[in-house]
């Protein structure tokens, strides 16, 4: 990497940070782009050259995960003898990832930010995910294997372990981080979503 595309690096981190902090603090909608970039110590045009509106920080904070995701999967996963276990490790990773890095309330303003934006199209559903890619993969190799149940696809049932995971998320945030999220969502996994996917043993 360049000198200059450090620096771009560093002045879009910063301009990221500033705004996330100041989401915290007053809230997404009473933030303006101009104190973003106050705050950030940044010129106001700065903005612009990384971000067309707020809510693409909202999107980027995303991408963010999901490099995490995608780092971890790539390293880690192939460790793992089943697709139980593997789903397992990741979701303790994952869990763990949003806990200490991302935080309750950036959490809170992520999931505000998606909520409250109109249309369909959002990236915390969006199936071209890493987090979605690494699950249906994962469920693919269970079905492939005979471990997982195969009378639903594997884009289904990947669809509906996430939509699952993320009523763990969004329940941290109304609780205000009241639980440990690594601790219940392993257990959510483990016990429930994990009993949905298993092959049937019954005659």
């Amino acid at each position: 990497m360049t000198k200059r595309q450090k620096q771009a690096q560093q002045t879009k981190m910063a301009i990221m940070e500033s705004a996330l902090s100041l989401f915290r603090r007053h809230g997404f909608d009473a933030v303006t782009v101009e104190e973003i970039t106050q705050n950030a110590g940044v010129a106001k045009g700065s903005f612009y050259t990384y971000f067309a509106t707020k809510s693409d920080i909202i999107v980027e904070e995303f991408r963010s995960i999901d490099a995490y995701y995608e780092r971890y999967a790539s390293r880690n996963l192939k460790r793992y003898g089943s697709a139980a276990e593997k789903l397992l490790a990741f979701t303790r990773a994952q869990m763990r990832y949003v806990r200490d890095e991302v935080g309750n309330t950036n959490l809170k303003i992520l999931y505000a930010n998606q909520t409250i934006q109109s249309g369909t199209e959002k990236i915390i559903t969006n199936r071209e995910r890493h987090w979605h890619r690494i699950v249906r993969e994962t469920i693919q190799e269970g079905q492939a294997s005979g471990e997982f149940r195969s009378d639903l696809d594997a884009e289904r049932m990947t669809l509906l372990c996430n939509r699952s995971a993320r009523a763990v998320f969004l329940d941290w945030c109304i609780g205000d981080g009241s639980f440990d999220l690594v601790k219940e969502g392993v257990s959510f996994m483990a016990d429930w979503i994990m009993a949905a996917l298993r092959a049937s043993t019954r005659p």
